[in-house]
């Protein structure tokens, strides 16, 4: 469903990242672990084309993406994608002034061009799988963090991606919030869902993901199956990274 090959991307002077080689199976959880810095969200955002690529490739669902192709072609391409592909970052994103029902249809209305009746209905098909069905009328500044996230990522499912890509989906929830997110987002897994998702909730990375891949310094240093990257890290860098977490 995934692939990079040679991925690189710079800022300015820094190469962020470096020769990036990933493949994603079509209903592989791949859980993006690292230190801040490393490179994680800015690949996860050069997959569907959020970043400019530097150097390399991204296919996605098929739809293939070289960075040495000129640039219209590339934000052409790149359209492709993104209509396939659900994103769902560390700030909810929501619109102020339209509901949480309101939030979830502006792509099936705008997009798709859905007619509002049929629209409405698959916008409460949405908010009822996320939990979210008794606040379709409430706007956001009503609803919790975690309320406001969940409504986030029924506006991601509108478009029937089929790949989700979460940006550290709970970083900005209060603790006590994480798990209802999190719980959505494992729904999603027993589904089937293609998903690559960067976040610090290792225990979410250990139940659900089918494999870690440990990013540090703009490249990938490790992958593995959930349960040996966590007993048994082959690298040195990886060992210290969970030797500094206390929940893994």
């Amino acid at each position: 469903m995934i692939q990079t090959i040679g991925l690189s991307k710079t800022f300015h002077d820094a190469e962020v990242l470096k020769n990036i080689d990933l493949r994603v199976a079509k209903s592989e959880i791949v859980v993006l672990l690292g230190p801040s810095g490393s490179g994680k969200s800015t690949l996860l955002r050069c997959l569907n084309g959020l970043e400019e690529l530097s150097g390399g490739v991204v296919e996605v669902n098929g739809i293939r993406v070289d960075a040495a192709m000129k640039s219209r072609e590339k934000h052409a391409k790149f359209r492709e994608i993104r209509r396939q592909t659900g994103m769902v970052f560390q700030q909810f994103n929501l619109y102020p002034h339209k509901t949480a029902l309101g939030n979830v249809i502006e792509s099936l209305l705008i997009v798709k061009k859905m007619p509002r009746e049929q629209a409405v209905q698959v916008g409460e098909q949405l908010l009822e799988r996320v939990g979210l069905a008794d606040k379709k009328d409430a706007f956001p500044s009503r609803l919790s963090g975690g309320q406001q996230q969940r409504v986030a990522i029924a506006r991601a499912l509108a478009m029937e991606p089929a790949i989700m890509l979460f940006d550290e989906p709970t970083s900005a929830l209060d603790p006590e919030l994480v798990g209802e997110v999190l719980d959505v987002m494992r729904q999603l897994a027993k589904e089937g869902m293609t998903m690559v998702v960067v976040t610090h909730e290792m225990k979410f990375a250990r139940q659900v993901a089918n494999r870690i891949v440990f990013m540090d310094g703009g490249s990938i240093v490790e992958e593995a199956e959930p349960a040996a990257f966590f007993r048994e890290p082959q690298t040195e860098r990886a060992r210290r990274f969970l030797n500094q977490l206390s929940d893994y």
